[in-house]
């Protein structure tokens, strides 16, 4: 029923205020919030059939919603104790408070260990400075989870216990959203700078213990990543739709142009992709759900359909021809959008790094070389 407001809002750019209160009536913002608190407790598995639903209305819906499911709220879920719980979460449940994580900073990327932000604790106050960047959320949201360096000293860094996780909220004095970017894609959806001038944080809003904050960073990451897999899976449907639909209608050479076989092969690529891809995300999901590690899981779910959704796209692109580079259809929006997920939540390359790394520790037994020796009778 909202798909038609989504293209509206890729046209006027509007972050979609009225689709978030639908939202909020529905209970969504609830799905992984216990009932007692608010929620409505559906899981990992809930919040991504949900985001993926959004995602076929428009990336600025979808969006919103995801980064507060992991831009505090899920952190507050495993981390938080029973005062912070009671504070936000209800809140958040209710559709009153959106969220934001706070890593990427202007000379911070994908090395998140380096964060410069600092907080130095005086009294029962962290006096938080410095910069962010590429933080999506910014504005809409009411509270925003920040990491910032509390320690110098070289074996807390060695040791990765020199970051803290804080809970900012919106208003606090110092604290501004210094500019908004303007993006390729996720139209409507404002995601730019924080700037962080003195600005004082109680300690009560700081979650765990000083300097577990790269614990809980870490620990967000397959959650995160398993959600974006889900929004993915959105756009590659409306994809694959409109793909089909156009080719069915589209007469050239006297026959539908899905009659082609070399149409036909791109339709069961996509076919082939989203399936596949629906597979990887929501084994993660339930493998989270059973509370398993699933870092192999989400890592290799964001990954693929990250990288299959943008093939998607140009392929549909291809099938449809001048009318799927213009406006007039979704698809090219599609493109600019799925674009961004290779990038944003752990770049394509992070995904291969932590394949790796954790797929050769995680399989260390099954990837032991066999003895080999001669054959008593073949000699070989």
């Amino acid at each position: 029923e909202n798909i038609p407001r989504g293209e509206e809002i890729a046209w006027t750019k509007e972050f979609p205020s009225d689709l978030i209160r639908d939202i909020a009536k529905e209970r969504w913002f609830g799905v992984i919030i216990p009932e007692e608190l608010g929620g409505i407790n559906l899981g990992v598995t809930g919040c991504c059939i949900i985001a993926e639903e959004l995602a076929r209305i428009c990336a600025a819906l979808t969006d919103a919603y995801a980064v507060t499911m992991f831009g505090g709220t899920e952190e507050l879920l495993k981390f938080g104790n029973d005062g912070q719980k009671r504070k936000w979460l209800p809140r958040v449940a209710k559709g009153e408070l959106m969220g934001a994580v706070c890593i990427t900073e202007p000379g911070v990327g994908s090395d998140a260990s380096s964060i410069e932000t600092t907080a130095r604790l005086e009294d029962d106050e962290y006096i938080v400075n410095g910069k962010k960047r590429f933080i999506s959320n910014a504005g809409p949201a009411g509270i925003y989870l920040v990491y910032a360096k509390t320690s110098d000293r070289p074996e807390d860094v060695a040791k990765h216990r020199h970051l803290t996780a804080l809970i900012i909220e919106k208003g606090t004095p110092g604290f501004t959203v210094e500019r908004i970017n303007e993006l390729s894609g996720w139209l409507g959806f404002p995601n730019g700078y924080l700037d962080f001038d003195e600005v004082r944080v109680p300690v009560e809003n700081r979650l765990q213990k000083e300097g577990d904050g790269w614990k809980i960073l870490m620990d967000g990451l397959n959650f995160e990543r398993t959600v974006y897999g889900a929004q993915v899976l959105g756009i590659m449907r409306e994809t694959l739709r409109y793909a089909v639909a156009h080719a069915q209608r589209r007469i050239q050479f006297g026959e539908p142009t899905i009659e082609f076989q070399v149409n036909q092969f791109k339709i069961a690529n996509m076919v082939s992709k989203l399936k596949t891809a629906s597979l990887l995300v929501y084994h993660a999901a339930h493998l989270m759900d059973m509370n398993e590690d699933a870092v192999l899981e989400a890592t290799n779910a964001k990954l693929y359909a990250s990288e299959a959704c943008r093939e998607m796209a140009t392929d549909a692109i291809q099938v449809m021809g001048g009318d799927g580079w213009t406006k007039f259809y979704p698809v090219e929006r599609f493109m600019r959008d799925a674009k961004i997920n290779e990038i944003a939540a752990g770049s394509s390359e992070v995904m291969r790094i932590v394949l790796y790394r954790w797929g050769l520790q995680a399989m260390r037994e099954d990837l032991k070389m066999p003895l080999r020796r001669i054959h008593e009778k073949l000699g070989v």
